[in-house]
Order: structure tokens, then sequence, then C-alpha cells
């Protein structure tokens, strides 16, 4: 009987014997990743371009990233992500990333923005630190820039003036854009400045000439802008031809230093389907505050 006992024990053993060395025998090789690192993404524009594509001002707080075409993640800057690749030369891309208004998406890639691509001997295990640079594509198109530098000194702007009501007085600017340079105001040299109070409470001013701009929806048209401001306000659409305001594209809060913002117009453009525009930029005094002030710079349109 111990004899039988010991066999039947054999036998149930040798499945499991089996078992343990066929997952040993099969199991994948391990991986190691290897890691990459961003701490920020420059924009540049070449010096020979500067007085068609403007100011370098830019902000890029995510990178799309890219190994030989595949996505490895988007990632909040500055960033150290993993990368699996077996040992060797890898592609790998890296796309600026930025926070568009106008649109639901909290940010995306910037259509207008190079994106940087270069080989890499990746060794699993290894971190590498990428320098990623940008600038705009070749064929970005400015149909409109003011960065007030061609407007004289506590005079209105060359390329935004006033809006009159269309007929309508309650509707009309009752104060003026000025151009200043004064030093902790400006961004740069000089800049837009409107003063909203009791006296003067609302302000409404539209970019000049009109233009027109594709409303198919799909292709891209933004406004890039550089401004701070003590009170919220609007950034919209003017039909031309019969001088109506479309609503607000964009509402925009205070901001007590200068900030980036880029605003997406295709949306509004292919909902109204306009043909000809202004954009304006509005202003309204909030009572009690002694007044409030809009300061803008580096205002370009692209497409």
């Amino acid at each position: 009987m111990l004899k039988l006992t010991r066999v039947s024990c054999l036998i149930l053993l040798l499945p499991t014997l089996f078992a343990i060395s066929s997952c040993s025998r099969f199991d994948p090789p391990v991986v190691v990743p290897a890691y990459g690192h961003i701490d920020s993404i420059h924009f540049s524009v070449p010096a020979d371009s500067a007085n068609k594509q403007g100011s370098a001002s830019a902000l890029i707080p995510y990178a799309w990233v890219y190994l030989d075409n595949n996505p490895v993640g988007t990632f909040e800057l500055p960033c150290t992500f993993p990368m699996i690749a077996s040992n060797g030369m890898h592609n790998i891309s890296i796309y600026p990333g930025i926070i568009p208004a106008g649109v639901n998406s909290p940010a995306g890639i910037n259509p207008f923005y190079q994106f940087y691509s270069f080989n890499v001997n990746i060794q699993q295990g290894s971190t590498y630190k990428f320098k990623p640079t940008s600038s705009y594509y070749n064929w970005v198109k400015f149909p409109y820039m003011e960065s007030f530098d061609e407007s004289p000194i506590n005079g209105p702007p060359r390329y935004i003036i006033n809006y009159h009501g269309g007929g309508n007085l309650s509707a009309a600017s009752d104060t003026t854009m000025m151009v200043i340079n004064k030093k902790g105001l400006a961004y740069h040299v000089n800049s837009g400045m409107v003063i909203v109070n009791a006296t003067h409470n609302y302000y409404i001013g539209m970019t000049w000439p009109w233009d027109s701009l594709p409303t198919n929806g799909s292709t891209p048209v933004y406004m890039e802008l550089n401004y701070r401001a003590t009170a919220p306000f609007a950034i919209g659409l003017f039909e031309s031809d019969t001088a109506t305001q479309i609503q607000p594209a964009v509402i925009v809060y205070p901001s007590s230093t200068w900030t980036k913002m880029y605003v997406v117009f295709q949306p509004t453009l292919a909902v109204y389907s306009i043909q000809a525009y202004n954009i304006y930029f509005s202003m309204s005094y909030v009572a009690g505050d002694g007044s409030d002030t809009l300061l803008l710079d580096n205002i370009k349109i692209l497409d």
C-alpha cells in the first residue's frame, strides 16, 4: 500500500513540474525602458522673418511625443517619460502643445508650430535629455499683426479702431485704446492700453481693416496675443458687411502679469459663415473698483 501511495504522489507531481517548467520556458524577456526628459520647447522666429512673423513670444506647456511614429504620450513640461524600445537607433518626434481658448479641448498640438524630429541611439535603462526647438511652418500666413511698435506713443494704434455702435450709440465705445511704452506696463517696447472707469465705462475696439478667413471649420484659424488685465474682457467677431456683433468667442479672465494666449476661431467662423470680419476686444467697468486696465501686445491672426 505504501508503494502505491508513493507512485500516486509521483504521478500527481509530474504535471505540476511540467507546468512550472513550461511557464519558465515561455516567459517573455524582461524589457527595461529607456527614459526621455524634456525641460521645455524653445520657440524662435528667424531674424530675417521678424517683419513677417512678429514676436517669438510663445507658451508651450505640453509635449506630444512619438517613438518611430507610434505615440508615447502627452506630457506636461517639464517631464520624464518611459520609452519601450529595443537597443539601437530610433526616431523621436516632439510636437508643441498649447492650451487653446475657444474650443472644448483643454490642450492640443499647435498646428502652426513645427514639430521636432531626430534620431537617437537608445540603450535600455538609460535616460536621454531632449532639447526640442520649434518655429512657424513656412506655409503659415499672417493676415493681421499689431505689435504697437509702429504707432505713435500716446496715440491710437494703427490697426485697432474704436467701434462706433453701427448706429446704436449705446453699443459704441466711450474710451480709446492708446499706445504706451511705460516701463512696468508695456510688454516689450510698446503696448496698447485701455482704461475704463465710472466716466468711461465701456471699451470696444476692432481690428482694421476687415479681412476674410476660411469658414470650412477644418482649416485652423488662430489668434495669438499677450495680455494683462485687471477685469474680464471679451474677444469676438464682427460681420463687417452688416456690422453685426457675433457672440464672444472667449471671455478672458484677469491676469496681473503678462500672459500668452491662443484663441481658436474656426468653430465660430464655421457656425456663422462670416466671409468678411473684424475681431473685437471689449471690456466693461466693474463698479467700485476705481478703474480697470486692459493691456494688449503681439496680436497675430494665423491661417
